[in-house]
């Protein structure tokens, strides 16, 4: 636990130092701007996986010390691949439940969402309104699976490998559950200078925070099983990464709501996870019997 604690700090300190220096060495006007703020996010996403190597260095651990970087493809990569578009297609639904949203395809939200320039919304808005529903929603999930295996994998391999790998093996002997849930609150107060910038939460960043955290305590169950089902924390980076290119995808097909109730950073996107983790805890308990939700992370790797 020493060891995660440190990794924790370590991680924490280092990455908000980072974003301190773009806001403060750059300035907010250039911090805003999206190329900016992408840029900055993606270089951000590498920091678990720095941090992690230099802690491993100075420990004087292997690279791969708990076996979980590995990249033997088995059934449950395809379904980590899979799963986030599933979650998005409910979530989705139950988004449209909510009170003051209604389910409706929203262009202006793309138009925002991709910074379209002034002289070419009117075009899109026109190209988005010919082009059927189903199409559009077919079109952008398919891409999403595409950059979720391909470079979004890489970048949030960045970010797995801390989360996943490193801070698994620092927390060997705890059970599943209370490691998931140290690890997703870590995981959602890393964020919070992101947040902060107006990520995920663009009118709610300080509650953004909180909410930031649940949703990372949430889908950082789901992976955590998955790794632990594959023995890969590539799995994560494959779900991750995926989850990243598809979430946005909610919020172009509702209209109304808020911060707190859409998307998949959402309550919508809460209750989607909580099932989500309730059919993969009866899988585990009852279908395929490997009770890794009862085991310690070091019993679950070397079942």
């Amino acid at each position: 636990m020493k060891k995660a604690i440190i990794f924790s700090i370590a991680v924490c300190l280092f990455s908000w130092a980072a974003a301190a220096v773009a806001h403060w060495g750059f300035g907010m006007d250039r911090v805003d701007t999206p190329v900016f703020f992408t840029t900055f996010a993606t270089i951000y996403m590498f920091f678990p996986l720095i941090t992690a190597l230099v802690l491993q260095v100075i420990d004087k651990e292997k690279f791969n010390h708990t076996g979980l970087v590995s990249f033997k493809v088995n059934w449950t990569w395809l379904v980590a691949w899979l799963l986030p578009v599933v979650m998005v297609a409910l979530c989705i639904l139950i988004n449209g439940m909510m009170p003051g949203v209604s389910l409706q395809y929203n262009s202006e939200q793309l138009i925002n969402q991709y910074h379209v320039p002034e002289d070419q919304q009117e075009m899109v808005r026109e190209q988005m309104g010919q082009m059927p529903v189903y199409l559009m929603l077919i079109i952008t999930l398919v891409s999403g699976l595409i950059a979720g295996i391909t470079i979004n994998a890489i970048a949030a391999f960045g970010e797995e490998y801390g989360w996943r790998n490193y801070l698994v093996g620092a927390l060997r002997e705890v059970k599943f559950w209370k490691a998931a849930l140290f690890i997703g609150i870590v995981w959602g107060l890393w964020h919070f200078p992101l947040i902060l910038m107006g990520h995920n939460y663009p009118n709610e960043p300080r509650w953004g925070v909180l909410l930031m955290v649940v949703m990372c305590i949430l889908l950082g169950i789901i992976e955590l099983y998955f790794v632990l089902k594959s023995k890969s924390m590539v799995v994560a980076a494959i779900m991750h990464g995926t989850f990243n290119a598809v979430a946005g995808v909610v919020i172009y097909f509702t209209l109304g709501g808020n911060d707190f109730l859409n998307g998949m950073t959402g309550l919508s996107g809460f209750i989607v996870m909580a099932v989500t983790i309730l059919c993969l805890w009866i899988y585990d308990k009852f279908v395929s019997k490997d009770n890794i939700c009862s085991m310690t992370l070091g019993e679950a790797i070397e079942r």
